[in-house]
C-alpha cells in the first residue's frame, strides 16, 4: 500500500526542503463547468459538451453526474447518449472557454510569472523562490483555488511536488476540488508503488511493452532494465526510466515543446485519399489563422498529421519543419494512408505543429495532440 502524506490544516502536508516547487492546477470538468455558469438550472442533470451524434461528434467534457453513467471525454456522442439517454448535450464554445482561461492566467500570475498551460484547463506553475505565503507551495495552491472559486465560481484540483510531472500526477489524487502534496522526502516512496501507467508518456503501446517486461510499478524499472528498455523502446525507454526514478530530465527548463493543432471528425467515413487531402488543406488554413492570432509566433520544430480510423484506432506521424508546410503535411498524410490504414476508412483528420516555448511566453491556447 502506498504511504500517503499526513493530512492537516488545509488537508495536505507542507512541502519541505530547498528544491524546486511546482503547483499543477487542473480545472474540474472545465468546459461543462463554464457552461453551467451560463445555465445554472442544469447543475443537477447529466451534462456534456461535444459534437452532435448526427455529425459523428465526440464528447469533449462531461460533468461528474454524467460520468456515473460511463460518459467520458473522447467517447462518441452516440455512445454517450446510449449510456445516458437523459444526457444534456451542449455545443463547444471555445471563445467562451478561452476568455475564462485568460482570467485563470491572471490569477496564476499573481503568484508566479512562470506559468505553463498544457491545455485550456490545466497549467503548471513554477513557484520556486516565490515569497507568497512565506514560500509555502501548499498554501499558495490553497489560495489559488480559493481565488478561482471566489472570482470565477469554478473549482480546481491541484498537485504540489518538487518535480513538474509529479505535480501533474498529484493533481489527480483528490479530484474534484481537492489537492495533494508529494513532499521531497516522499518522492521515492510514492513512486515505488505507483502504477507505471500514471507516468506521462506511458500510453497503451508503451504499457504493453513494459508489462511484457514485468514492469507494473515504477519500482520494477530498475537500473538493470536500461539496456532492455533502450532495445525495446529506444530513447523513450530511457525517458520512462528517468521518470520512474524521480528524474525529470529536460522538463522544467526553458524551451518546452508543446503542440498546437486542429482536427475534424468527418460527417461520414472516408476511403478517398483526395477527399482527405482536401480536408487537410482546410485544416491547414484554420491552423495558420490560429498561429497568426498568437502574434509573435513561437518557433515551430515539427509538423504532425493524425488519422483516426473507422475502428477508432489512431495513427500519427511527424517530421521536422521550421514552419507550417503543406507539402510536409501532404507527405505525412499519404504515408499514413499507405502504411497504417490497412483498408480501414478514415473517421477523423487532424494536423498540428510542435512549437518550442519559453516559460515566459504569453499564454498559448487550444493545445492538441
Amino acid at each position: 500500500m502506498i504511504e500517503r502524506p499526513e493530512f492537516s490544516g488545509y488537508g495536505v502536508k507542507e512541502v519541505q526542503g530547498h528544491g524546486r516547487k511546482f503547483i499543477h492546477v487542473d480545472m474540474d470538468s472545465y468546459f461543462v463547468a463554464v457552461e453551467l455558469l451560463d445555465a445554472p438550472w442544469l447543475r443537477e442533470q447529466p451534462v456534456a459538451v461535444g459534437g452532435k451524434a448526427i455529425d459523428r461528434g465526440v464528447i469533449s467534457t462531461s460533468n461528474y453526474i454524467a460520468r456515473e453513467f460511463g460518459v467520458r471525454s473522447g467517447m462518441a456522442t452516440a455512445t454517450a447518449q446510449r449510456l445516458c439517454p437523459d444526457l444534456v448535450l451542449l455545443p463547444v464554445r471555445f471563445e467562451r472557454y478561452e476568455a475564462v482561461t485568460r482570467q485563470l492566467d491572471s490569477i496564476f500570475r499573481r503568484f508566479t510569472p512562470s506559468v505553463e498551460f498544457l491545455s485550456l484547463d490545466e497549467a503548471t506553475l513554477d513557484v520556486t523562490g516565490q515569497v507568497h505565503c512565506n514560500g509555502s507551495a501548499t498554501h499558495m495552491a490553497v489560495k489559488i483555488r480559493a481565488a478561482i472559486k471566489q472570482e470565477l465560481q469554478l473549482t480546481a484540483s491541484a498537485g504540489i511536488a518538487p518535480l513538474k510531472y509529479l505535480a501533474k500526477i498529484a493533481s489527480e489524487v483528490n479530484k474534484p476540488n481537492g489537492q495533494f502534496v508529494i513532499a521531497p522526502d516522499q518522492v521515492q516512496s510514492y513512486l515505488a508503488n505507483l502504477d507505471i501507467r500514471k507516468i506521462p508518456g506511458v500510453g497503451p503501446k508503451t504499457w504493453a511493452v513494459l508489462k511484457a517486461m514485468g514492469c507494473m510499478r515504477c519500482a520494477d524499472v530498475t537500473d538493470e532494465m536500461i539496456p532492455a528498455l533502450l532495445r525495446h523502446l529506444g530513447a523513450h525507454g530511457f525517458y520512462v526510466w528517468e521518470r520512474c526514478r524521480g528524474n525529470e530530465g529536460s522538463e522544467g527548463k526553458p524551451g518546452v515543446v508543446q503542440s498546437l493543432g486542429v482536427e475534424h471528425t468527418l460527417p461520414s467515413d472516408c476511403d478517398d485519399l483526395d477527399r482527405c487531402i482536401r480536408e487537410l488543406d482546410a485544416l491547414h488554413e484554420a491552423l495558420a489563422i490560429r498561429l497568426e492570432a498568437l502574434g509573435e509566433k513561437p518557433p515551430i520544430v515539427r509538423n504532425l498529421v493524425k488519422l483516426k480510423f473507422s475502428d477508432f484506432s489512431i495513427a500519427s506521424a511527424e517530421f521536422p519543419a521550421l514552419e507550417l508546410q503543406p507539402q510536409i503535411l501532404h507527405g505525412l498524410l499519404k504515408m499514413l494512408w499507405n502504411t497504417k490504414r490497412q483498408g480501414r476508412a478514415v473517421r477523423l483528420v487532424g494536423i498540428a505543429v510542435r512549437v518550442r516555448r519559453n516559460s515566459r511566453d504569453p499564454l498559448q491556447l487550444e493545445l492538441a495532440f
